[in-house]
């Protein structure tokens, strides 16, 4: 009886010396895990993908505050937008100055090698006839800016793809 008693007595001993270790080895693993931080190469490495990445969806995110012929556009094209809301509002004078800033844009998109040069000297010379009817408040001045917007979104269609 006695035998029986150490036997169990050194298995519960036992028990209790191998769940420790293993819960210490476990507490180990998770504590080293948790704070290693990465190698130096690697750090560097995420970082210049995460600026790359950050860099490429600013650009693509942002083509107003680009020069390049897309943000051209989109810069003609939102202020040919602004022109049609100062128009609806009778702001006839804010209309002008809007138009002239699309015709600034798309001057300097004109300056750009492109092969569609002469869509935007179709798109120059509707601005020209435009900024009057517009600045004098003609009837026809929201037809002018409707024919605006929809020689610029055609423009914006055909360089989607570039």
């Amino acid at each position: 009886m006695i035998n029986v008693i150490n036997a169990y007595n050194a298995q519960v001993s036992s028990f209790r010396w191998v769940s420790g270790f293993l819960l210490g080895l476990t507490l180990v693993l998770f504590t080293n895990g948790c704070s290693k931080s990465p190698a130096a190469n690697e750090r560097a490495s995420k970082n210049a993908n995460s600026a790359n990445s950050n860099q490429q969806d600013e650009a693509a995110s942002q083509p107003l505050q680009q020069p390049t012929l897309k943000g051209d556009i989109e810069r003609a094209a939102l202020a040919i937008s602004m022109a049609r809301s100062a128009a609806r509002e009778s702001k006839w004078q804010d209309a002008g100055t809007h138009l002239q800033t699309a015709r600034k844009a798309v001057e300097v998109a004109l300056t750009r090698q492109s092969n569609l040069s002469g869509e935007f000297e179709a798109l120059k010379s509707a601005i020209d006839r435009a900024i009057p009817a517009i600045e004098g408040g003609g009837k026809d001045a929201e037809a002018r800016i409707a024919e605006l917007q929809t020689r610029i979104g055609a423009l914006k269609v055909q360089t989607a793809g570039s």
